[in-house]
């Protein structure tokens, strides 16, 4: 049996039957392990959950324990992926038992068990989840990337269990680690996470030092993404203080970086973000103007719909909350703005 690789269901399906016929556990376990591939990327997700059980049961039975705990585990996140967060806990915890601690199956497993009590709003659970996946990790020799990745999932685990300062240092960990490695994007990255960990958990002199770091490095390497994330933190923390100026002026900067840093979720976030600012003083018009404005670009980007699903609903509650005169004079007055604006087009974002 051939061992290339391949992604065509048919194909591994013709390879599966072929080894059923000819009746070796071995090859079917195999032919088994590559059908449930195939039907990962196919999007069959419960199709493939199926053929790994049934791969784990062979391996079972063969006494091959440590691919046996790989099919489990893998059928553990398929679970995750259906919807069945106690079907993956109990194949994610049967992995775990199969193994030593200092191996790779078993940093995957409690991993696994991180992502499905994060799942079930279980923060603490997910947190010593992902402190057990990092013990076994450092045990089996977990390179610095990996370790990296990990703690910060653990310190998305702590934030949300409220505990923010260890989470920031999860994070300042994972920064060093990720700078060690070579890593500088996903360094400045963890940067920024820390100092919303640090943010959000009222630690606002820490936030603002950890903050001026990481901005110094995103306009140092000219990371507009970064920059991007980095206003609407300022501005999160404008609101905080009350001070809506500041608030909306950062929100505008994020919105500027977002766009020169192709990055259409943080634009989304920043426009929405100068509407519902706008509205707060009293500026219908800018409010409208942030929404279609932002409708019209993402659409530009990613097309119609995606622009329609991500702008409609914010100007339908504007309509609503207006009312349908309200909101159509200060659509016209939009409408007219743009046409008086040199190179401007009257054009509406219902009309594009």
């Amino acid at each position: 049996m051939s061992s290339r690789p391949t992604t065509d269901t048919g194909e591994t399906e013709r390879r599966l039957a072929d080894a059923r016929r000819h009746g070796d556990p071995d090859d079917i376990a195999e032919a088994l392990a590559r059908h449930a591939n195939a039907l990962v990327q196919a999007g069959q997700i419960a199709l493939a959950r199926q053929a790994l059980d049934e791969a784990a049961d062979i391996h079972h039975r063969r006494g091959r324990t440590y691919d046996e705990a790989r099919c489990i585990h893998l059928a553990a996140t398929l679970c995750r992926l259906e919807g069945r967060p106690g079907d993956a806990r109990e194949r994610a915890e049967r992995a775990l038992g199969l193994v030593e601690a200092n191996t790779p199956i078993a940093v995957s497993a409690a991993t696994e068990l991180g992502e499905i009590a994060l799942l079930e709003g279980k923060a603490t659970e997910a947190a010593d989840a992902y402190a057990r996946a990092l013990a076994s990790g450092e045990a089996a020799g977990m390179v610095e990337t990996a370790r990296a990745a990990l703690l910060r999932k653990r310190a998305i685990a702590l934030a949300a269990a409220a505990r923010h300062r260890e989470a920031a240092a999860d994070l300042a960990t994972a920064s060093e680690l990720l700078v060690r490695a070579g890593d500088a994007r996903n360094a400045l990255r963890a940067l920024i996470e820390e100092a919303a960990a640090l943010q959000q958990g009222g630690f606002t002199a820490d936030a603002e030092q950890v903050k001026a770091r990481a901005r110094q490095m995103a306009e140092a390497t000219r990371d507009h993404v970064a920059r991007a994330d980095l206003d609407l933190l300022d501005s999160t923390q404008a609101i905080t203080r009350g001070d809506v100026a500041a608030a909306l002026a950062a929100a505008r900067l994020a919105r500027q970086h977002a766009l020169d840093g192709v990055a259409p979720i943080l634009y989304v976030s920043a426009s929405l973000a100068i509407a519902q600012l706008a509205e707060a003083t009293g500026d219908r018009l800018g409010a409208y103007e942030a929404l279609a404005v932002g409708w019209v670009t993402l659409g530009d980007l990613l097309g119609r719909e995606v622009a329609r699903a991500s702008f409609e609903p914010k100007l339908l509650e504007l309509r609503e909350r207006w009312g349908a005169g309200a909101f159509a004079e200060v659509k016209a007055a939009y409408e007219a703005r743009r046409r008086a604006a040199p190179g401007g087009e009257p054009t509406t974002p219902t009309e594009r």
